[in-house]
């Protein structure tokens, strides 16, 4: 207990109070009084929903971590395995192509401004549209 406790007197329900005692051990509270204090912060930061920290338990904040690890694992994988698809495309269409080097760099910059244009969403309908005048 912290040197700015107050006693105060308190009314509470014979089964809440039951209940508090028996959730004591579950939690790092040294007492009832302990308890029921921690207990009205967290009530008071859920209220304000302000205070996430005392809301989410790093139990809670562990799982949300491990699922955003999860989650960009497989975004990772997915693109990895993109990359090697498009890589592939790009062969081929390299080797059975004849583009000078002039061609290519002039490409590149139509399809940015493309892709920009388009603020990323570019389908193989924009190419042909565009390839066909």
């Amino acid at each position: 207990m912290d040197n700015d406790s107050k006693r105060i007197g308190l009314y509470i329900n014979q089964d809440l109070l039951k209940a508090c005692d028996n959730s004591i051990s579950r939690t790092n509270a040294t007492s009832r009084s302990d308890f029921i204090s921690n207990a009205i912060e967290f009530y008071i930061a859920w209220l304000d929903s302000k205070n996430t920290t005392k809301i989410l338990t790093p139990a809670l904040e562990s799982v949300i971590g491990s699922k955003i690890l999860d989650t960009e694992d497989r975004i990772a994988r997915v693109l990895f395995k993109q990359g090697v698809e498009l890589a592939m495309l790009m062969h081929v269409v390299a080797a059975t192509n004849d583009i000078t080097e002039s061609q290519l760099k002039d490409l590149r910059k139509i399809c940015v401004e493309e892709v920009r244009r388009n603020s990323g969403k570019y389908k193989f309908e924009d190419a042909f549209r565009f390839q066909k005048g």
